[in-house]
């Protein structure tokens, strides 16, 4: 049996910057998969005392999106944060200097929820 790597897998690179929109979080890639991503979240712990845990987690690719990317395009020159949300969407700078209504997010589940 081949493993078959899921196309967003593609783009994704360690060092990124991904969002999982289940859990609202954003997170840094530590290693890439065929279908998910490893990231490390922060968790508070309080075991006797409170301090900051690094805790190692898998993200499916069905439920994040790459920010080190366009949002529109995929591109990785020339990236501008978005404004608007708090959660630090990309855009290049091409993408940037088209109306809004000629921006087309890929199409997919995951574009779907980029509204929430």
């Amino acid at each position: 049996m081949k493993i078959r790597q899921h196309p967003r897998m593609q783009t994704i690179t360690i060092g990124d910057e991904v969002y999982s929109y289940p859990l609202n979080l954003f997170a840094r890639v530590e290693e890439v998969f065929p279908a998910a991503v490893c990231v490390k979240v922060g968790i508070l712990s309080v075991n006797g005392f409170l301090r900051m845990v690094q805790s190692p987690q898998l993200w499916r690719a069905d439920d994040i999106e790459n920010l080190s990317v366009c949002r529109y395009c995929g591109s990785r020159e020339g990236l501008e944060l978005e404004h608007g949300t708090g959660v630090p969407f990309r855009c290049c700078i091409h993408c940037r200097n088209k109306p809004p209504e000629k921006r087309h997010p890929p199409s997919g589940w995951w574009a779907d929820h980029r509204s929430r």
